[in-house]
């Protein structure tokens, strides 16, 4: 069950970015903008879009893209940011460089979820590579 729910967010945030609409800050609720606001106060480049009932913030925190999902009432929902390779838990780095050697990879996240829950993903070849807080395998999804 907890590998659906991990599962579940990852896909909300990698289809989310692709199937949301744009819509400008104004049209943004103010509870979202509130929470948004309370976190990055000083964040004035910040692009929203809205995926059925949820809004989507991105934007650069000076470290990488970050992607932050709240629900209409200003909850966080999940937080995707990129991050260096060198930033990975160690298990994290062995088994990749053992299960995909010489492969690079194409993107690497650390993604937090409402109950503060941490794991990181790593896409090499045609695959995402789920990992936990402490850089054990979880899980791979076919891309």
């Amino acid at each position: 069950m907890k590998n659906l729910l991990i599962v579940t967010l990852l896909l909300s945030i990698f289809i989310a970015p692709a199937t949301a609409q744009k819509c400008k800050a104004k049209n943004v609720p103010p509870a979202v903008m509130m929470t948004f606001s309370k976190s990055y106060p000083k964040m004035k480049k910040a692009c929203w879009g809205k995926d059925n009932s949820n809004y989507q913030v991105t934007f650069h925190n000076g470290k990488g893209p970050v992607a932050i999902t709240y629900d209409p009432m200003g909850t966080r929902i999940i937080t995707e940011m990129q991050m260096p390779v060198e930033d990975l838990p160690q298990p994290t780095m062995g088994y990749v460089l053992k299960n995909y050697p010489g492969e690079i990879f194409r993107d690497v996240a650390q993604i937090t979820n409402a109950a503060g829950i941490v794991t990181y993903e790593i896409e090499v070849k045609d695959v995402s590579l789920i990992f936990d807080a402490k850089g054990d395998f979880i899980e791979s999804m076919k891309l």
